[in-house]
């Protein structure tokens, strides 16, 4: 595996191309609903994914609203691809070896025990965002067996308005706190994947009736 090696100047540098450049150029609108201001540290986010822009939208997202220190577990081959998402804080994962797997999920619990907050995508690859049922790996069982800390749901959802360019929305759910324990590694699989699914129907429910969920906060 490859661990992080976040860099400040890095950090502060690539949002700034990211919120006056990149993002504007791609999107009509970024928005974040729902718990923007989370206060919850530390804390495991699972999100669903679906786009190779995810990663980029939760950096700013978490840059901009959420407090405290945050990493994301990216597969092998994609951050050696674009290394440079290590210095924003993400690291690796080999599927194809269960040490590394194992070893990704103890680096995992060593940043939530210095108090970080790792973000997960639980699906394991990308899939199209309208494909039914959420089906997770069992790793996040088995990191929460490990440690105790609460799971914050995180939905994004792509579409497009009168706008030639398409709108990106990320929905933060409240946290989730239960007796992980007491529970099997596949049965919190299994109920985090319809908990992370049920948010996203509602969510572009919402959105196709033109609601709006808040409060509500710009990305870009």
């Amino acid at each position: 595996m490859i661990q992080a090696q976040k860099k400040r100047w890095f950090i502060e540098l690539f949002a700034a191309y990211q919120r006056f450049y990149l993002l504007p150029r791609h999107f009509e609108k970024v928005e974040a609903t729902g718990y923007v201001k989370a206060p919850v540290k530390p804390a495991i986010y699972i999100v669903n994914h679906s786009s190779w822009w995810d990663g980029l939208l939760i950096f700013q997202v978490t840059h901009k609203h959420l407090k405290g220190d945050h990493y994301m577990l990216m597969a092998q081959e994609g951050l050696e691809s674009y290394r440079f998402f290590l210095k924003l804080g993400a690291f690796s994962v080999d599927k194809t070896r269960i040490r590394d797997v194992v070893a990704s999920l103890q680096y995992a619990k060593q940043l939530l025990e210095n108090d970080g907050s790792v973000w997960l995508f639980p699906q394991g690859k990308i899939l199209h965002q309208d494909q039914r049922p959420y089906l997770f790996e069992t790793g996040i069982g088995y990191l929460l067996h490990q440690i105790d800390v609460p799971v914050i749901p995180v939905t994004l959802h792509y579409h497009f308005g009168e706008e030639k360019k398409p709108i990106a929305s990320l929905h933060i759910g409240e946290p989730i706190q239960q007796d992980w324990q007491s529970m099997r590694r596949d049965s919190i699989s299994l109920y985090l994947s319809k908990l992370l699914e049920e948010q996203a129907d509602y969510q572009k429910q919402q959105i196709i009736g033109g609601q709006h969920l808040l409060p509500q906060a710009q990305i870009s």
